[in-house]
């Protein structure tokens, strides 16, 4: 797939550099992996999250307590933390422990003391708040950094604007001096 303009360049590039800071870059737009790829979207992602929450409820259910998914219940909390953010990603990581629970109970899961489902479902919600903090902490390092690009970019178009002006006001200075 080719995203170049016709002339051969990306789009947001200029004449003076390779990408434009004050323009968004539409390569983004593109990237549903980024994380401003949903934005405005948070009702959606959520929706989304507990649609896949429920389903992987179901089949956990569905299938008994010897048969373990917990893994798959990180994915709607890494869903909800990467496009929407920490507090999206702690309501889910909530919910995914609340259903993985209720799985567990309804499988009718024996265990020796009835402790033992709490303490498992706090491992788990405490698994799951790990992974939504670390998401929402990682995404908001992938956002920072692309705005600390953007104004570096900035400043080094200005700092390439001021070196031209600059040598051109020395040009003139010694056109003055030599009579050129």
């Amino acid at each position: 797939m080719n995203l170049l303009k016709p002339d051969g360049k990306c789009p947001g590039c200029n004449s003076t550099g390779p990408i434009d800071p004050k323009q968004p870059n539409p390569l983004l737009r593109w990237r549903f992996t980024h994380p401003t790829a949903f934005r405005g979207h948070c009702f959606a992602i959520e929706a989304a999250s507990l649609v896949v929450l429920a389903c992987i409820g179901w089949i956990d259910y569905y299938t008994g307590y010897e048969f373990g998914f917990f893994i798959f219940y990180f994915i709607p909390v890494a869903i909800a933390s990467w496009y929407c953010g920490l507090r999206l990603g702690i309501g889910i990581a909530v919910a995914s422990a609340i259903v993985w629970y209720l799985s567990d109970y309804f499988t009718f899961h024996p265990y020796s003391n009835a402790f033992f489902i709490y303490w498992e479902t706090f491992m788990r919600l405490l698994s799951f708040l790990t992974t939504a903090t670390t998401l929402s902490r990682v995404r908001s390092m992938v956002l920072n950094e692309e705005k600390m690009l953007g104004e570096l970019m900035e400043a080094r178009q200005e700092l390439e604007h001021l070196r031209k002006s600059d040598r051109e006001e020395s040009d003139k200075v010694q056109k003055m001096i030599f009579g050129e």
